[in-house]
C-alpha cells in the first residue's frame, strides 16, 4: 500500500517524469558595432552604429526575423571632380542604413553557441542597393537570461539603384549584441 501511495504522489507532483525545458520562442537583440566600406576611388569609410533585430525561434537551431541597422559615415563616398589634371577630392559623408531580414542557424554546445548568419535587405548610404549578407557569430551566456553575441558579416550588393559604376559597394560589419529571450 505504501508503494501505491508513493507512486500516486510522484505522478501527481510531476516528479516522476520531468518536463523538458522549452526553448524561448522569440528574442529581441540590441547590438553595437562598426561597419566599413571601400568606394571606387579607394576611399575607406566606416563608423560605429547600432543594430536591432526581432527573431522568431523555429526549433532549437534556427531563428528568422527582421533587423534594422544604422552606422555613422559607413555609407560615405569619395568623389573626384575637376577638369584635366586639376582634381578635387570631396567626401560625401552619409550614414549607412540597412533594413532587411536575417536567418541564423546554430548549434548549442553548452554555454557557447556558434552560428552562421544569412540575410537579405536594402542598404542606403550615398549608394542605394539591394543586397545579401553572410557571416558568423559566437554566443556566450554569462547569465541564463541575457546572452551576449559577437558577430562578423560581409554585406554584398545584388542590385544598385543609384550609380551604375558603383556596383561593387560592399560592407563589412563587426558587432557585439545582447539578447532578451522570451
Amino acid at each position: 500500500m505504501k508503494a501505491v501511495v508513493a507512486g500516486v504522489l510522484l505522478l501527481s507532483t510531476g516528479a516522476w517524469a520531468q518536463d523538458e525545458v522549452q526553448p524561448p520562442g522569440a528574442e529581441l537583440g540590441v547590438g553595437l558595432g562598426y561597419a566599413h566600406s571601400k568606394d571606387q576611388e579607394g576611399g575607406i569609410h566606416g563608423g560605429p552604429g547600432v543594430r536591432l533585430h526581432l527573431l522568431k525561434h523555429v526549433g532549437r537551431y534556427f531563428s528568422v526575423g527582421p533587423e534594422v541597422a544604422v552606422y555613422a559615415r559607413a555609407g560615405s563616398r569619395l568623389d573626384v571632380v575637376g577638369p584635366g589634371s586639376q582634381h578635387q577630392f570631396r567626401t560625401k559623408n552619409h550614414a549607412l542604413f540597412q533594413l532587411g531580414g536575417v536567418a541564423r542557424l546554430g548549434v548549442d554546445l553548452g554555454g557557447i553557441r556558434p552560428a552562421v548568419l544569412f540575410g537579405a535587405g536594402w542598404n542606403k548610404g550615398t549608394v542605394s542597393n539591394l543586397g545579401y549578407s553572410v557571416g558568423a557569430e559566437l554566443e556566450f551566456r554569462p547569465t541564463p537570461w541575457l546572452p551576449l553575441a559577437l558577430d562578423g558579416r560581409l554585406h554584398r550588393n545584388l542590385y544598385n539603384y543609384t550609380y551604375e559604376g558603383e556596383a561593387e559597394v560592399n560592407y563589412l560589419s563587426l558587432g557585439i549584441s545582447w539578447r532578451l529571450l522570451w
